[in-house]
């Protein structure tokens, strides 16, 4: 029996997307915690039946039946402020008027079967997570003893997620042992999607409220969902050196009474939401992606692994369709974005698996929304039964218009978004 133990260690500078979860709805692949800790990197689901969702063709090596389930957590915190400053426009102090706690939780599931030479594989896992809240309270300037009484909220509120049923396959044939071929297709479901955005009042009378009046709107959300399909290849170029490419086609999906819509906010060339209750289908168009990868094992006396991986996110090819009394679009023509992951994994003579990796991912939004993380895991193992931890800090700072602005108001600059979260994330891998 081996029990693997370790300290794990974060810190990272992240992009704050969770505002814009609606928009970026690409395809996700759903890893394993040893795969997430070594930077999100495909070549360390070796064996492993969640290569599924990002290249099937690294599950060949998989003897007998296998099992994964999975489960991911995030505590993500989100302050926004705006600048407050003295008679003589000098800075004095960022004033903060929001701060959101809020947790998001997923699992997935997979299991697969399979030689020395094939497997065929099976998987129910997340594909994309659309929670996301904002709450900005609103008070009421009097002069009684309270002289700020809460009297209502702005409110965004989104929720659900884009569930995915995943089958495929991997083969390697006997006269080409250094290649490897995989296939694998999703199809998109969705779970409980609903989109809220508006103003709500307490049950409070004030004569000084400007309104009295409730504005929330709430969309219960159909969704109808395409098919992703992936292919994938793995050359095994020496005993050491391993290649992989994968290419994922993303399907069409579709949103039945959306409610809530996306359009380009002139004045910040960034996306932004209103309300549009005329609009009855929303469909869009998703980015398809493009990954290569790269795993070393030096010659060393302690098993060691070194992985590299580049994948490019055709973000030029996202469109949104709103139908309704009129068709608008919503087709930002964004730059493709790339996404640069390193990880490495030591195991020392006890057995202990050191973990670390390191990814950055370019933002199609802005700059300031690039993303730099670093990743540490580690595990245990007793017989057949084995339990990978990772864990991941990030935080992220952009500047956003007040999504609920003052009628009249006029800001001397946008507001400071800053957004932080706590990801801990395991699988339980069983092999029979």
């Amino acid at each position: 029996m081996k029990i693997l133990a370790g300290i794990l260690l974060i810190a990272s500078l992240a992009h704050g997307q969770t505002f814009y979860s609606n928009v970026l709805l690409n395809s996700n692949p759903y890893h394993s915690a040893r795969a997430n800790a070594l930077g999100g990197t495909a070549l360390a689901e070796w064996g492993h039946p969640s290569a599924l969702t990002s290249n099937p063709a690294v599950a060949v090596d998989m003897p007998g039946f296998r099992f994964a389930l999975t489960g991911k957590g995030w505590h993500l915190r989100e302050r926004r402020s705006f600048p407050v400053q003295d008679t003589f426009g000098d800075f004095l102090t960022d004033n903060d008027y929001v701060h959101n706690r809020y947790w998001i939780s997923d699992a997935g599931f997979f299991a697969g079967y399979g030689r020395s030479n094939w497997s065929v594989l099976l998987g129910y896992t997340p594909v994309k997570n659309l929670n996301y809240t904002y709450e900005e309270e609103i008070r009421s300037a009097t002069y009684d003893y309270n002289r700020d009484p809460l009297v209502g909220y702005h409110q965004v509120n989104f929720s659900g997620q884009i569930n995915g049923l995943s089958v495929g396959g991997a083969w390697s044939p006997s006269a080409l042992e250094w290649l490897q071929v995989g296939v694998s297709a999703t199809k998109l479901m969705g779970d409980r999607i609903e989109r809220g955005l508006g103003v709500t009042v307490l049950d409070r009378p004030d004569d000084r409220l400007a309104s009295d009046t409730t504005t929330y709107s709430l969309f219960d959300t159909d969704f109808q969902g395409g098919i992703d399909l992936r292919t994938g290849l793995v050359f095994n170029l020496t005993k050491r050196h391993t290649l992989q490419l994968a290419y994922t086609l993303a399907g069409e999906i579709e949103f039945e009474n959306p409610g809530v819509v996306t359009h380009m906010d002139s004045s910040l060339m960034m996306p932004a939401y209103t309300v549009d209750r005329s609009i009855v289908k929303q469909t869009v168009q998703r980015p398809n992606t493009l990954s290569m990868g790269l795993r070393y094992i030096p010659e060393n006396i302690l098993k060691t692994e070194l992985f590299a991986q580049a994948d490019l996110t055709l973000w030029g090819e996202l469109e949104n369709e709103y139908q309704g009394v009129d068709t608008t679009t919503f087709s930002p023509d964004w730059d493709h974005c790339w996404a640069f992951r390193i990880g490495a994994e030591h195991v020392f003579s006890s057995g202990i698996p050191v973990r670390a990796g390191f990814s950055y991912t370019e933002s199609p939004i802005r700059n300031e929304l690039n993303r730099s993380e670093i990743h540490f895991g580690t595990g245990y193992q007793i017989e057949t039964l084995v339990l990978d931890l990772n864990v991941s800090w990030y935080e992220s700072i952009y500047h956003y218009n007040d999504l609920f602005p003052i009628e009249g108001e006029v800001r001397v600059s946008r507001d400071k978004v800053r957004e932080a979260g706590v990801r801990v994330m395991a699988t339980l891998t069983y092999s029979l």
